[in-house]
């Protein structure tokens, strides 16, 4: 077990490094010979962790992915409106902890083909899917909205929120607080069906 915790940190810290190396000289001016340099790793080592340069922006939506399993479970004992919240609030405050490097992580990958990142947003909109599903057959929410429907609305503001937060220039903007905001239109239109 050790040793796979060795690993996960190597990868991480690779993955960090990477970002630093990005924003300081610009994504396509870093060489992976450059990353393994500053990480003080072989080159290969470098390809144990990951296949090509752009996998590494990719690393942060496959992550998230592990951790979303994570917190889903941490909050499985809530209402499902608090539940959902408190779902993707923390996976969103997990860009403050970086903001600067993450922001410039997200737009690469926008810049990107996200074509690779489309698993794990399935990945994403399945797991909202279920917990809207089983919320459905606790009946504590009652709607006619499709489950997979409502998902997609709530993994497209998640996204919305990570983009209008990176792009922005106001450092007053709290990425959590644009979400709670979008949330609860989202959420007044699910109660309001139940009428």
């Amino acid at each position: 077990m050790l040793r796979e915790e060795r690993k996960k940190e190597l990868k991480k810290h690779i993955f960090f490094k990477s970002i630093e190396l990005f924003k300081e000289y610009g994504y396509d001016n870093v060489t992976v010979e450059k990353i393994a340099s500053s990480c003080g790793i072989a080159k290969g080592t470098f390809f144990n962790y990951f296949p090509k340069k752009e996998h590494v922006l990719l690393y942060l939506g496959s992550s998230q992915n592990e951790y979303l399993q994570e917190v889903v479970q941490k909050y499985k004992d809530e209402k499902i409106k608090q539940r959902l919240l408190l779902i993707f609030k923390e996976l969103l405050s997990i860009y403050l902890e970086n903001s600067d490097l993450l922001k410039l992580t997200l737009t690469e990958t926008i810049r990107s083909a996200l074509k690779d990142e489309s698993r794990n947003i399935n990945i994403f909109k399945e797991t909202m899917t279920t917990l809207i599903e089983e919320a459905k057959a606790n009946k504590t929410i009652n709607t006619r909205f499709d489950s997979n429907t409502i998902a997609s609305v709530l993994v497209g503001i998640y996204f919305n929120t990570l983009i209008s937060w990176s792009v922005s220039q106001d450092e007053s903007v709290h990425i959590v607080s644009i979400f709670e905001r979008q949330y609860e239109v989202i959420w007044e239109g699910i109660e309001k069906d139940l009428n």
